[in-house]
């Protein structure tokens, strides 16, 4: 069974406060109403796909964590308990790929709930070719990577050995 890598960006929330450009006052950013609407339909999208990540990164801003708990409704079979981590709050592509190469190997679906621009970045990083990415990676999009069943590196392909080399864009959407 293939590997497989969900990018979630948080959906919308709103917007920054025009006096106080915290860290603190951006980390309790929450969804809008739409932006809880569109986290429903990421869930449903997941659930109707068939992918239930058994294992789950969060950045702990209010709005991913909200943008989590809306998907988690709407897609119960999830089995991954979700673990928060502060370091991939407004993280680089290499801080997010260096997390998802943390991630245990009996896990096959992971999924990476997190922020622009470093979810889009790393989605290019993952699949420099990948057309559908040319449209922006909206708040509410995802991403679905699986690693390819072919070559030898796929054989032994893990989380930490393996991951970008073997993965290609298998699904982008909006839902």
């Amino acid at each position: 069974m293939p590997r497989r890598l969900i990018l979630l960006r948080h959906a919308q929330a709103a917007p920054a406060s025009l006096d106080d450009f915290s860290i603190e006052a951006d980390m309790a950013r929450p969804l809008t109403a739409d932006g809880q609407a569109a986290a429903l339909r990421c869930g449903q999208w997941l659930a109707a796909q068939g992918l239930h990540p058994d294992a789950i990164v969060c950045s702990p801003a209010r709005r991913t964590r909200q943008t989590l708990d809306a998907v988690l409704t709407a897609c119960p079979q999830t089995q991954g308990q979700p673990s928060f981590c502060p370091d991939i709050y407004e993280a680089q592509p290499e801080a997010l790929l260096s997390r998802i190469q943390q991630t245990e190997p009996q896990h096959r679906t992971l999924l990476l709930v997190g922020h622009n621009p470093g979810i889009s970045l790393l989605a290019r990083q993952l699949d420099p070719l990948a057309m559908a990415l040319d449209a922006g990676f909206d708040p509410g999009s995802i991403a679905v990577f699986v690693t390819l069943d072919a070559g030898p590196q796929s054989a032994t392909a893990d989380w930490a050995n393996g991951v970008p080399e073997c993965l290609v864009l298998h699904t982008f959407t909006r839902p």
